[in-house]
């Protein structure tokens, strides 16, 4: 008779079931309470931010993701801030396919993205959904800060508007936008716009019945572009990050502020948390009309 041993089944080894499963026993008590457990997946590819005191493990960590998530093909870390003109995040991959490129799918559009090339967040997911349900028939759609165009893509799917213009600055975006609009048949209904929205909003002069501006740091300093787009009874959705202590307080100064400098009305339809940043900082939109 064979060895027990050798007539026992092996047992399947468990799945972790997150990234703090996956790492237990592999990082002591201090690193995991140090461990960052949150992170987005845009495409197959999880992007995720590792503390300076992990920076030795952050192999150990990105295989440790990849195990917890098996959709996951690429690990990329986040090496800085939002900076530069294109207010993009540099970052490293760290394990997995060694490519930045990926095809990201929600709401049944398709969107091509180069992670750390171009802003694109799959947070602001459930946003365009709800604006999407705002939108009323034949609207004309100001797109602000485009990017590879998940907001107008989203509304072309899902709403009665006319037309939505998309204005990105970025090249490499502005390319993929382009790219990402034949690729969901959305060319009748979206005209890409390669250039900065200061110098767009003379163009669109009036035009706008509605305005989304997720830039993701420093819209506040582009709602006298909204005004100048906005047709009467315009919406603006005007997104900024904000103390979490008061956070509604600077945004709806600056959109009075913009108001009163144009000589127009602002009225707050809906103020809200979108979501959370870091500790101590979130991000609102402020939804307003323009009258």
């Amino acid at each position: 008779m064979p060895p027990e041993s050798k007539r026992r089944k092996k047992k399947k080894k468990k799945k972790p079931r997150s990234l703090k499963e996956a790492l237990a026993g592999k990082l002591s008590a201090k690193e995991l309470s140090s461990l960052v457990t949150s992170f987005d997946v845009i495409g197959t590819i999880a992007v995720i931010e590792i503390p300076g005191s992990l920076l030795k493990k952050k192999n150990l960590i990105a295989r440790a993701l990849m195990q917890a998530n098996t959709h996951v093909k690429t690990v990329a870390r986040i090496k800085g801030k939002h900076s530069g003109k294109y207010r993009v995040r540099p970052v490293e991959i760290v394990a997995g396919e060694h490519s930045a490129l990926t095809e990201h799918r929600e709401h049944g559009c398709r969107f091509k993205v180069q992670v750390g090339k171009m802003f694109f967040s799959p947070r602001l997911s459930h946003e365009r959904e709800r604006i999407s349900a705002l939108i009323r028939r034949d609207e004309i759609v100001g797109a602000f800060f485009a990017g590879v165009g998940p907001f107008p893509l989203v509304f072309a799917k899902h709403s009665p508007m006319k037309k939505a213009y998309a204005v990105e600055l970025n090249p490499s975006a502005y390319k993929f936008l382009k790219e990402n609009i034949e690729l969901n048949k959305c060319s009748e209904s979206i005209e890409p716009i390669l250039g900065d929205v200061r110098k767009v909003a003379p163009r669109l002069k009036g035009k706008c019945d509605r305005i989304v501006m997720p830039l993701p740091k420093g819209a506040e300093h582009f709602l006298d572009s909204a005004f100048t787009a906005a047709a009467p009874r315009c919406t603006v959705h005007f997104y900024q990050f904000s103390p979490r202590e008061a956070p509604f307080k600077e945004a709806l100064a600056k959109v009075k502020e913009a108001a009163k400098k144009f000589n127009r009305k602002a009225r707050v339809l809906r103020k809200k948390k979108v979501r959370s940043f870091s500790p101590g900082i979130v991000q609102v939109v402020i939804d307003f009309r323009v009258y």
